[in-house]
């Protein structure tokens, strides 16, 4: 491992000047962290196609407030695009970031998709000075962790891969070092034959933010389940244990994030399938459900679907503001069919309007993005702007790709929307999930 500082010369090499002509935007909190994929070209989702390798794989961290030439630090940690978005995550001091593996780094002999190994580690890095990050450890914890989410006290991670008959996993991290590594089964899920994985396979697991509750997506059952976390005396997961009714959402819930004061889980549905021509490629528009949670201390738990938006092609990043009351939304669309072709769009950001007090949906509007593949989404401290990866843009090899800044405006008549401030952030190659840190 090593650390890489992009300097304004290699900043400039990366991304043309005048994406810092202009006075940088008051982009808001500590820092931003994303990670990217050299390993691949973005066309390689159609036609399998690697392409030549165009650098290590990367977290980079971007420190705040942005100068004029943005401060990145670098630093060589496995990862993937080929993944549910959520392969980042901090710990709640925001002194650690967490990187899960879903492939391994691309080997020389790599020419297909297909080539690349399963990944299996989670690993820890810290970043208490965002400037010189360093890679604390690393877990296996299974083969093809899909995410990675954090406990509210920081001290238990949960991961869902693709381990047979234990997918789900716990891992403990204390005094900068993982320790256990528990692996359970999801209970109460009987094998459904017609599906792919049985529909015995979670896709997604993300914590609750102040209990232990985690919310898994199955994704090709269409269904969020909740489960309450065990533990024993000294605090390692002991179990799960299914609390409340299964949900049934739309189509494909590739993932979800809780609203801030956790009543609600909002799914990403993708409306992929093995009965999508392609899988994916040609999927309707993606559809977002919103899910009103139990009370925590109800006796007789019970879920219930409360609202719907849909969402353009591919919605498969989300994040909620800072505040509560916005969704944003990076789609990756199908700007690799020719525009003008049946089934092309672009890819864009939507704004959608949360009710945090019944959890409704309103879909604001759409903002073209000129970027492919482009997945991670989050919004500054002061939800005035937000921060989008784009994998890569197009034009001559090698490709340039970064993280795009937008601002939030308000119109004359209040409806909040989106507008690009121009101010282009130079990643390594393949940016993809990203996070905000504000603490």
């Amino acid at each position: 491992m090593h650390r890489i500082v992009l300097t304004g010369t290699l900043a400039g090499a990366l991304l043309t000047a005048s994406a810092f002509a202009q006075q940088p935007p008051d982009f808001e909190g500590r820092y931003i962290a994303a990670i990217s994929d050299g390993d691949m070209r973005a066309y390689a989702y159609i036609d399998g196609d690697l392409g030549p390798p165009r650098g290590p794989d990367q977290l980079s961290i971007v420190s705040l407030p942005l100068a004029a030439t943005p401060e990145v630090a670098a630093i060589e940690v496995s990862n993937t695009v080929i993944n549910p978005v959520y392969s980042i995550a901090a710990s709640p001091d925001g002194n650690t970031i967490f990187v899960a593996e879903t492939h391994m780094q691309r080997e020389e002999s790599d020419r297909v998709l297909s080539d690349l190994d399963a990944g299996t580690m989670l690993r820890a890095v810290d970043v208490s000075d965002p400037r010189q990050p360093r890679v604390l450890g690393k877990a296996e914890v299974g083969p093809l962790p899909q995410g990675v989410s954090v406990s509210p006290d920081g001290r238990t991670l949960v991961l869902a891969t693709k381990t047979p008959g234990t997918p789900l996993v716990f891992v403990t991290f204390t005094d900068g070092r993982f320790g256990d590594v528990r692996k359970f089964a999801l209970g109460g899920l009987s094998p459904m034959s017609e599906l792919p994985d049985q529909g015995l396979m979670p896709h997604h697991a993300e914590w609750h933010p102040s209990a232990d509750v985690i919310a898994v997506t199955l994704n090709f059952r269409g269904q969020v389940r909740f489960f309450r976390v065990a533990r024993d005396a000294d605090g390692s997961v002991s179990g799960i244990i299914p609390w409340g009714n299964p949900v049934q959402t739309s189509k494909w819930p590739m993932s979800g994030k809780f609203s801030r004061d956790g009543r609600y889980f909002v799914s990403n549905d993708l409306q992929w399938g093995p009965d999508v021509r392609g899988f994916y490629v040609n999927a309707p528009p993606s559809q977002f459900t919103s899910i009103e949670l139990a009370a925590l201390d109800a006796e007789e738990p019970r879920h219930f679907v409360v609202s719907g938006a849909s969402l353009p092609r591919h919605a498969e990043s989300l994040a909620f503001s800072n505040a509560g009351g916005l969704i944003a939304s990076l789609n990756i669309g199908q700007t690799w069919i020719p525009e003008g072709e049946v089934g092309h769009s672009s890819s864009s950001l939507s704004l959608i309007r949360f009710d945090e007090e019944s959890g409704q949906l309103t879909h604001l509007g759409d903002w073209p993005l000129g970027g492919l593949l482009p997945e991670g989404i989050a919004f500054d401290a002061s939800d005035r702007y937000v921060a989008a990866g784009v994998f890569e843009y197009e034009g001559p090899e090698p490709r340039q790709s970064g993280l795009e800044v937008w601002e939030v405006v308000q119109s004359e008549d209040g409806v909040p929307g989106l507008e690009d401030t121009g101010h282009r952030i130079p990643t390594g190659p393949g940016a993809h999930s990203l996070i905000v840190v504000n603490e």
